[in-house]
């Protein structure tokens, strides 16, 4: 494959009445491999969120140093601690790792991944083999660009059971619903929100058992270039805003004085769009040569605030479809389209900032705060000083 990113989206809900998820996921990213486990406990509760950190974390581990799936599992299975009263020490768990464009898929006990090929669900072949008496199946699949794998716990195909329905939401029901939402370049964490969400809703907003999806997605790069402040050099002006323009991808513009500077380059004006304004978000403007201006500081810091949210409860996703203002649309582009991010930090002084509590520190720590949370997305960030 050529020019393409794995991304991975996920989202758990904890069972009604308890604190803790018996579910678990650890994702290992490494220059050229990426490998994921989505785990789930035996019970529920705070036993069955041991059993299943243990398990996603220390397979994982193994995975990514490249030892043997049957030592893998045998280290687990030897590491869990015993359940006192089901005298047993148990976790399902469904294991890839993707290295260029092959995908090594190990399944032991969960509802078995589905993978969505151009938006349709495609069969792929399996071995069993059984490990310390597992019955675990290894699959061997060569990935294409816009290929989807969704991992679940039986939680997603035991929705709805004895409420909405009588014997769950099977494998088959789900991978229809996927078909159905798939839409080209769909971020996965939209995929896995919207499937998650199917099934709370199945349960009658209440989930009898602890509920997760991951999808990873094989994903062109797309890039987003992002201006924040005017270069500290006015001189300099056309020189940096030449390259960022020659810039392949999106075309963002964060900030009044940054706005003016670009207006006065392209020749073009900057609409203020007054409905996209809400009690905390200034509004957006619009300007022909880019694809979003919004105001500064302010935007930033609520972005900011907004994607720690976001990382903490990723059914968030499903907000920004329904928000127009400057923070959901900048997290649509930054979170969910772009894979590749450029953010140009202009360190000129805003003279209308002079004398009030908005300081140009406050500007640096909101960028330096996004950059890293975007790393944490998986996202390749730069950030270029002008």
């Amino acid at each position: 494959m050529v020019q393409t990113v794995i991304e991975c989206g996920k989202v758990s809900l904890i069972k009604k009445q308890e604190t803790l998820c018996g579910d678990s996921s650890h994702i290992v990213r490494e220059k050229d491999r990426l490998t994921a486990v989505l785990s789930d406990g035996l019970g529920s509760g705070v036993k069955a969120n041991i059993l299943s950190t243990l398990t996603s974390t220390i397979l994982a581990t193994l995975l990514s140093h490249k030892l043997p799936v049957e030592e893998c599992v045998y280290t687990v299975a030897s590491t869990l601690p015993m359940c006192k009263e089901r005298k047993l020490a148990y976790s399902t768990f469904t294991a890839v790792q993707i290295e260029g464009d092959v995908a090594h898929l190990v399944q032991y006990d969960n509802p078995m991944a589905i993978l969505l090929r151009r938006g349709k669900n495609k069969k792929y072949s399996s071995s069993r083999t059984f490990v310390e008496n597992k019955e675990v199946y290894e699959s061997t699949i060569y990935l294409e660009e816009g290929d989807m794998l969704i991992l679940m716990s039986d939680g997603m195909t035991s929705a709805g059971l004895g409420k909405t329905n009588t014997s769950g939401w099977s494998r088959d029901e789900i991978a229809e619903l996927a078909e159905r939402l798939y839409e080209p370049d769909m971020a996965p964490q939209r995929m896995a929100a919207l499937l998650v969400d199917a099934a709370l809703s199945l349960c009658l907003e209440e989930n009898d058992d602890d509920t997760s999806a991951m999808v990873l997605a094989v994903r062109g790069r797309k890039a987003a270039n992002v201006m924040v402040g005017p270069p500290e050099n006015r001189d300099e002006d056309n020189k940096i805003l030449r390259l960022f323009f020659a810039k392949e991808g999106r075309h963002i513009v964060c900030g009044g004085t940054t706005a003016a500077t670009v207006s006065k380059y392209l020749g073009k004006p900057s609409v203020l769009l007054s409905d996209t304004a809400t009690e905390e978000v200034p509004a957006i403007s619009r300007m022909e040569g880019t694809d979003l201006v919004t105001e500064g500081v302010i935007t930033l810091q609520q972005l900011v605030k907004f994607a720690e949210s976001y990382l903490e409860n990723p059914m968030l996703s499903l907000e920004l479809s329904r928000r127009q203002d400057g923070v959901a649309a900048l997290a649509r582009y930054l979170f969910e389209e772009a894979t590749d991010i450029t953010i140009y930090f202009g360190r000129a002084v805003n003279e209308a900032h002079q004398g009030l509590d908005i300081e140009f520190g406050e500007k640096l720590k909101a960028v330096e705060a996004l950059e890293k949370i975007l790393s944490r997305m998986g996202k390749s960030v730069k950030v270029s000083m002008c």
